[in-house]
């Protein structure tokens, strides 16, 4: 069994490793795995403060704009225009992107597209995606700079393709982009269903991975069900909930947001 294992699995996944561009995808979605499976765990709530951290900053720059902005804008972009003028014949124009850089935008468009598509989003999801857009193109840039890629670049052939991998990561990123705008990211509404109305019958409250999510605390009330979605909000807990006829009167222990086919979104009291 275990020679089985190894045979489909760890020995393709390691000459897939071996091929050149796949070592830094394979890395990234190994830790995007790592944090849809730990919802608690460390990776993620390293990502989750990370990324509201990042949102207080750019908060701070934004309100701050003429004052600190603009100053701050200066003194790093002069500076690194100058350098860049003075040693531009030293320097590469970047080649085409390549496979590591075009798969890491892929997975960091999913990682922001899954962060989206739970209540209150998921900040772990939503670090990891937006931290590996922002240093994708900082690193591209970088890398072509060192004597690995020039040696690459003189052994690559330009390949049948090479024009349309330009527009490749513009594409990701404006498709991702529509997704998050008109809220298409979402779960497969059967299987919610199908495990609410399991919960009502049998009265089933035993935490679950349905379509992808992990739903935790469920709780029986008014003729319905409702689920807290691991890993979403900051600062209070999040999740859906099932009531086919209508939310029951009088509960107020979080606000609803109808969904349709009676399912809602709901968000719970802040604990902050």
């Amino acid at each position: 069994m275990i020679i089985d294992l190894r045979r489909r699995f760890v020995l393709p996944l390691r000459r897939f490793a071996r091929r050149p561009g796949h070592r830094a995808p394979l890395a990234l979605a190994a830790l995007l795995a790592l944090v849809l499976g730990l919802p608690h765990g460390v990776p993620h709530d390293v990502l989750t403060v990370a990324f509201v951290l990042g949102g207080f900053l750019w908060t701070f720059l934004d309100v701050l704009f003429p004052p600190v902005t603009v100053p701050l804008l200066l003194i790093v972009g002069l500076p690194a225009a100058l350098l860049a003028i003075r040693h531009r014949k030293h320097l590469k124009r970047p080649a085409r992107p390549g496979n590591s850089a075009l798969l890491c935008c892929a997975l960091g468009v999913a990682a922001v597209l899954l962060g989206e598509s739970v209540p209150g989003e998921d900040p772990g999801l939503l670090g990891l995606g937006t931290f590996t857009l922002l240093a994708l193109p900082v690193g591209w840039l970088l890398w072509h700079q060192t004597p690995w890629a020039r040696r690459n670049a003189a052994t690559t052939a330009p390949g049948r393709f090479c024009c349309w991998r330009w527009a490749a990561a513009p594409l990701l990123l404006a498709t991702g982009a529509l997704l998050v705008h008109y809220d298409v990211p979402a779960g497969a509404r059967s299987a919610l269903t199908t495990h609410a109305e399991h919960a009502l019958a049998t009265g089933d409250t035993a935490p679950a991975w349905v379509a992808g999510y992990r739903l935790e605390q469920t709780e029986l009330v008014g003729g319905g069900v409702t689920f807290t979605v691991a890993g979403t909000g900051v600062f209070a807990p999040h999740g859906y909930a099932y009531f086919p006829h209508g939310t029951p009167a009088g509960k107020s222990a979080g606000y609803y947001t109808g969904l349709g086919d009676g399912w809602y979104s709901w968000s719970g009291p802040d604990h902050f």
